[in-house]
Order: structure tokens, then sequence, then C-alpha cells
């Protein structure tokens, strides 16, 4: 493997163990230790005198300090990563699996039926899906005054299917592309010249080639799902409802969990008081973002090396076309006896 290769390699597994110990964080802090945050309103000398009050800016005791109720900033966002991230990732998943579905067929379509469906795909392009989420889900996720119909676990289940199909045509037009530049390759037209089925090409030939390039948008899904919810959050939609208080001297709507674009949007007016409150989670969520870029740069990075080399990364395919061949069920395509080959070789 050469050093260019070993450098994309370390960026990537850098990045990827930064996310993964964030969700592992979370989860084994919620879940197996079911731990509260740490909370400290007063803060005492040996004689018993206080000495300070919340919040409490970084320090050696608190080094990512504390909120104005004294819960440590770190907790918070240790605590949130399993919701903000968490849940993006498994929208992704979902939002990826509808769009490679629909970019896989629409790769095969002909002409025609592909330029109607992609230009209504790519409206998706021009207008802000945070708008589009928005004016979704405030019915969903702002409390009313009677309090919400549906559960919690009901309105994150809506609300994720909701986010995955906003995100599906903007996503299924990257992996049309991608499908459309294989299929037109030579050795894919050559190898449907000789009798291939559509399902023989997505299975030997494209599968293989498109792998990588799958690997790459699905991190660009992940943080285009990040902005959307943070941009949410803002608008005070919050992941999984919204709190809402109508009667007399009430605060003000807030988060029913810690989650990263709850605790950023309630807490932005505190940039130039206590700018820790707001810029922690900011810096966690700034550094997944770029996370997730890093897998892509290097991803990408990797894939150019591939192409440069004539292989794609992972596969050494020996793609010989002979004017001899034919297709046979048993095992798809196989070289016959001929002038340059005298014994049998198969796909």
């Amino acid at each position: 493997m050469s050093k260019a290769k070993n450098k994309y390699w370390i960026l990537i597994s850098i990045c990827l163990i930064f996310i993964v110990t964030l969700l592992v964080g979370s989860f084994i802090f919620n879940n197996i230790l079911e731990s509260d945050i740490p909370q400290t309103l007063l803060e005492h000398d040996d004689s018993g005198r206080i000495v300070g009050s919340a919040p409490f800016s970084p320090s050696l005791e608190f080094p990512f300090g504390t909120d104005r109720d004294g819960y440590d900033m770190f907790f918070k966002v240790l605590d949130g990563a399993q919701y903000t991230l968490g849940t993006a990732i498994m929208i992704s998943l979902l939002s990826f699996s509808i769009a490679f579905i629909f970019g896989v067929l629409g790769g095969f379509m002909s002409s025609s039926i592909k330029i109607f469906t992609q230009n209504i795909f790519t409206s998706f392009y021009f207008i802000p899906q945070s708008i589009i989420a928005y004016n979704i889900l405030y019915p969903l996720l702002w409390e009313p005054p009677e309090g919400f119909v549906l559960s919690f676990t009901e309105r994150i289940i809506w609300q994720s299917i909701t986010l995955a199909i906003i995100t599906v045509p903007t996503t299924a037009i990257l992996i049309s592309n991608e499908v459309k530049q294989i299929v037109q390759k030579e050795f894919i037209v050559s190898a449907r010249v000789l009798g291939g089925s559509q399902w023989f090409l997505l299975r030997k030939h494209i599968l293989p080639h498109l792998k990588l390039r799958l690997f790459i948008v699905f991190p660009k899904i992940t943080i285009q799902l990040l902005l959307i919810i943070a941009h949410l959050g803002f608008f005070q939609l919050f992941f999984g409802g919204t709190d809402v208080c109508y009667g007399p001297f009430c605060d003000p709507p807030k988060p029913i969990v810690q989650e990263w674009a709850g605790i950023m949007a309630m807490n932005f007016n505190e940039l130039f008081n206590a700018w820790w409150i707001f810029m922690v989670p900011m810096t966690f969520f700034a550094l997944t973002i770029l996370s997730l870029n890093g897998i892509t740069k290097g991803l990408e990075n990797l894939l150019e090396d591939s192409n440069q080399q004539g292989s794609p990364i992972g596969f050494n395919h020996d793609i010989r076309i002979n004017a001899n061949q034919k297709e046979t069920p048993e095992s798809g395509f196989e070289f016959v006896e001929s002038n340059d080959w005298n014994e049998k070789k198969s796909l």
C-alpha cells in the first residue's frame, strides 16, 4: 500500500474513531450506567463558605464548564449524542436504502423517462430542505395546548420517516448519475451486446464499481441530515417534540431531550455572556461534521487513486471480452475455446 493510501486510511480511521467513541460513550452513559448529568449549583471552599455559583467557566474542575443550572456541559453533550448523531445515522440508512433503489432504477431508465424524473428531483436542490421539513413537521413536533396526541416514540418514528423521504430525491440523483456513468463504460456495453441481463450487469459489474462511491454518498447524507436537524432546532422544532407551556409566567419552549440542536438553540444568546454553554455543543457538532467530511474526502481520494490505477478498491477484475463469449445459466458468461485462449475462463 502506498504512503498516500496510508495517509487516507489514517484520516478515515481517526474520523471514524471520533464518531464511534461519541456514540458508544453516549450509549453506555445513558443505557448501561444510567447515570444522571453531574450538577453543581454552588461551590464551597474548605471552610464551607460559598465561593462560586453556576454557571462555572471551563477550569480544571469543570473542563467544559457548566450551564446556568449547574449541569456539566460535557455530559450534556455526551447525553445528547445518541439522539442527534445516532438518529442522523439511522435516518441516513433509511434514506440511503430508498434512494439506492430509485437511483439504480434511474440509471437503467430510458433517456426520456430519466430526464422527466430528474427534472422533478432536481428541484429539491433549490428548495431549502429545512423549510420543507419545518412546514411538514410543525404540526407533529409543536406541542398544542391540549398536549401531544402521539407518544414520544411515535413522534420520533414519523419525524425520522419524514426527514428520510425529504433527503431521498437528491441522493437518488447522485446514485443514478453514478450508475449511468458506469453503464456507459465499454465493458458494460460489450457485456450487454453479448446478452448479459440487467440483473447480471448490476451484480457482476456495476455493484463492484459502485461500492466505494456508495460509501462516499452515505456520510454526505448524514451531514445533510445533521444540518436539517440543527436548523429545525433554531426554529424551535426540537427532536421528538417541543415542550410548550401556555400558562402565565412560563418558560420559553424547550426540548424534551438533551439533543445537540436543542442545546445550541436554547443557549445561542449566551454567546456573549457564558460563551461555553453555546460553544461546547457547537464545537462537538462542528467536529462531527468535519469528521464525516474527512471520511468523505478520504474515500474520494482513495477512489481517485484506484481509478488512476485502473480498478476499483478491493476488486481486481480482469475484464477481457472475446468474440466467442457466450452466456450460460450456471455461471453467467463463459469464454469458450478460440485462437486466443485454449482453455475456458469464466467471469
